[in-house]
């Protein structure tokens, strides 16, 4: 839409009431619900980059390419969108993902939208979703980063093909991250690393190890975790320190989710079976959220080799 706005939005501001928020390595993330009704929302324009993920009632919006009424709605809005979306009657709820200006400048290409565009592919919306999840368990850091990073890259039409075999510059790109998980790494420093862009730095490490660049590093130190839970008894909040962990609250929180049990209760199991935490076999169906990691790790360990 264009003329003169009535409004004019700083990055992260938004219509609505506000659930949950998360801000972290210039991505803000937050969960709001429609307080107006339709006519209250006035023209406005939004200086950031951002993308709404709708996930309740029924969402007006300019942007080009709506999806059927049986699909979700994911909308990317560039820098600069001048408009008037807003929920039928007033009700519904929504994400509203925004990057910081000075990060979206060095992230978005030639290729990316420069208009209000709705997001149709599965993948995309299943992005938009983990991001979400980041903002409701309180996941920030590298993780968060690199699912934004990803989304964004979703965009770029003009790179659709897919290399059969990991490019060189991964193998770089493991080592730093077996080597450093404990630092809070950003993905632009990483890209910067090893000579690629951020946004190909993502896609790629996705396709080729089917996960984040941040998910490999929470594997790293749930790994180094267990191995000293069960070689050492230094205090959980040592490990949690020493590990990479903003604090032991928080490494409890990344066990249960992964592990479905705490530290002190792994620890324990480790005691009562008589094992080293690293020889302890993980069930995978007593430990789903887990069971993928350590295929992840294999993966990359053997192309590591391959590579040597």
């Amino acid at each position: 839409m264009t003329g003169l706005a009535a409004l004019h939005f700083a990055p992260g501001q938004f219509f609505g009431g506000t659930r949950l928020s998360l801000t972290s390595n210039g991505v803000s993330v937050s969960h709001r619900i429609a307080d107006r009704a339709p006519e209250e929302v006035l023209t406005h324009t939004h200086e950031d980059a951002h993308f709404i993920l709708v996930t309740g009632g029924d969402y007006v919006s300019a942007a080009a390419g709506r999806p059927a009424a049986d699909r979700p709605i994911l909308v990317y809005n560039p820098p600069g969108t001048t408009h008037r979306d807003h929920f039928l009657r007033g009700r519904g709820s929504f994400f509203a993902i925004s990057l910081d200006p000075v990060k979206a400048k060095a992230l978005i290409g030639a290729s990316t939208p420069d208009g209000a565009k709705f997001l149709v592919g599965r993948a995309q919306h299943a992005i938009a979703l983990r991001i979400a999840g980041c903002c409701a368990l309180r996941t920030s850091g590298l993780s968060l980063e690199a699912l934004c990073v990803e989304l964004l890259g979703s965009m770029d039409e003009q790179s659709t093909r897919k290399a059969r075999t990991p490019p060189n510059w991964l193998h770089a790109t493991l080592e730093l991250l077996h080597d450093r998980y404990v630092e809070n790494l950003t993905i632009a420093e990483i890209a910067d690393s090893v000579g690629v862009h951020p946004v190909h730095l993502a896609r790629s490490f996705r396709r080729h190890f089917r996960c984040a660049p941040g998910e490999f590093a929470r594997f790293r130190r749930i790994e180094k975790a267990i191995d000293l839970l069960g070689r050492t008894r230094w205090p959980l909040a040592e490990i949690a320190l020493s590990c990479g962990f903003a604090d032991q609250s928080h490494m409890t929180k990344v066990f249960a989710r992964h592990l479905g049990l705490p530290p002190g209760g792994y620890r324990r199991l480790a005691g009562d079976q008589g094992a080293r935490a690293h020889m302890l076999q993980i069930d995978k169906n007593g430990f789903p959220g887990l069971g993928k990691l350590p295929s992840w790790a294999a993966e990359a360990r053997a192309n590591a080799r391959k590579w040597k």
